[in-house]
């Protein structure tokens, strides 16, 4: 055994190598065909996402919307849904153009109404109207605006009658180059007993990146594309 050890070690050690250079390699191919302009981009994206996969960076990199697994989430946060996303807009931009909350009817089908109940510099509350399984519920939202770090933040105002039990969430924004800016999406949904939590949170997942890949639209366009 003393001598087969250091040989099983060896072996490992070899195996964890060509699994870091496959990672790498795969990296490298996927980032081949990226235009030569594209490049700073593809760097600055590594950099700011050391942690995941080369193949979501790149899948971010062509999708520009990405859903990360929720599988390391904690039990109490099980509903909690998150997402990267790839703004071509310069981040005060983006964040000029995500603080019009009112404005998410133009990229949101969901939504039935919105109505403004209060404006401040840093602050919004909104009232929602959305159907949910042919069900209109309304509910009030207060934003939060840290235009520093370039963080959004919401949450149900509790001096309102909602008709939902959790609605949260946060768009954090970091930028990139002149011309991109990298977004952490987070939300958590529960309607209540209207609908089971399991599937509350596949609604929630199935309909996250379509409703993301529709703001990145509007926002890219400057606020002129309708999806």
């Amino acid at each position: 055994m003393s001598l087969a050890a250091p040989r099983e070690i060896r072996r490992a050690t070899r195996a964890r190598g060509r699994r870091r250079r496959g990672l790498a390699g795969f990296a490298l191919a996927a980032w081949a065909g990226t235009a030569a302009g594209d490049a700073t981009l593809a760097s600055a994206l590594q950099a700011s996402l050391a942690g995941e996969p080369p193949e979501r960076l790149h899948q971010l990199l062509e999708e520009r919307v990405v859903l990360l697994p929720g599988d390391d989430a904690p039990a109490a946060d099980a509903e909690r849904v998150r997402a990267l996303v790839l703004f071509s807009q310069p981040e005060p931009r983006v964040l000029q153009l995500l603080v019009q909350t009112a404005r998410q009817i133009e990229y949101r089908p969901d939504l039935e109404d919105i109505r403004v109940v209060e404006e401040l510099p840093d602050r919004h509350v909104d009232e929602h109207d959305m159907k949910i399984m042919l069900t209109r519920i309304s509910f009030w939202l207060r934003y939060q605006f840290d235009f520093t770090a370039g963080r959004i933040a919401w949450s149900l105002d509790p001096r309102f009658p909602n008709q939902m039990r959790v609605v949260e969430g946060s768009w954090e924004l970091q930028p990139l180059d002149p011309g991109h800016t990298l977004a952490r999406f987070a939300t958590r949904v529960d309607v209540g007993p209207a609908l089971p939590s399991f599937l509350q949170t596949l609604a929630t997942r199935k309909s996250v990146p379509t409703t993301l890949d529709r703001c990145r639209r509007w926002v890219d366009s400057d606020g002129r594309d309708r999806p």
